[in-house]
């Protein structure tokens, strides 16, 4: 083999940069189990393309997970899951994996992919619940990963997480705890350009996973604010 097949075979292509990505997932604990949002844009660039884009999924039969970043990574890391969640099941030993588990492979498989120089680009929320124990956390695309009471992705991390901080309680009700991931998420609409009002809550329990259909958040676009964005630039240059 010449040098010139040698460097061919040898080739090996990396991702540079996303190019379909979503924004923030937000992920909460509440007095029965887990909640977790995100809206359901799908960015070309800059560009909102895609406003159908479903980022919330059920893993095996405790967990339930949220992905910001690069769509088709995302759906790379479901395929690699299912076939975990499976090779488990083949098992048939009575045990299935838990949130716990689920996402120290998922801490495994980024921080792996970092390495290799070929990331997964997206940052995860994955909750669930086990035999009566509630457990959330995150992990981004170079495998940083923390477990909380409540975590965000992308702007959320800027624009939700301190809301969370001064209304987040133990022992939030469903529907408070609806309430509170929704004001978060108006917030994200009128301040981060790649967030649209169509989004899904998901939750889960003991009983298992629910993710609602699509549903529109109502907005107020009369704010003086936002009718004269410039207007406190003005005189800085």
């Amino acid at each position: 083999m010449d040098v010139k097949s040698s460097l061919l075979v040898d080739d090996i292509q990396r991702t540079q940069y996303p190019y379909v990505t979503g924004t923030s997932v937000i992920g909460i604990k509440y007095k029965d189990g887990i909640l977790i949002a995100a809206d359901m844009g799908g960015s070309y660039g800059s560009t909102l393309r895609y406003k159908s884009v479903e980022r919330l999924k059920a893993i095996g039969k405790h967990s339930l997970l949220g992905a910001s970043g690069e769509v088709s990574d995302f759906q790379e890391l479901l395929r690699t899951l299912d076939d975990l969640i499976l090779y488990d099941n083949m098992w048939d030993d009575g045990n299935s994996l838990g949130p716990k588990e689920v996402h120290s492979y998922l801490t495994r498989v980024m921080y792996n992919r970092r390495n290799k120089f070929n990331p997964l680009w997206n940052s995860v929320v994955l909750g669930g619940v086990k035999n009566g124990q509630k457990y959330l956390g995150t992990v981004n695309m170079i495998g940083v990963h923390y477990q909380d009471n409540h975590v965000a992705t992308g702007f959320g991390n800027h624009l939700a997480i301190p809301i969370l901080r001064d209304e987040w309680k133990e022992d939030l009700s469903f529907e408070d705890g609806v309430r509170l991931l929704e004001k978060c998420m108006r917030v994200l609409i009128y301040r981060d350009r790649s967030a649209i009002n169509k989004l899904q809550i998901a939750k889960i329990t003991e009983d298992g996973v629910t993710i609602s259909p699509p549903y529109s958040l109502k907005t107020y676009w009369e704010f003086s604010a936002f009718k004269n964005p410039s207007a406190g630039a003005q005189g800085s240059w």
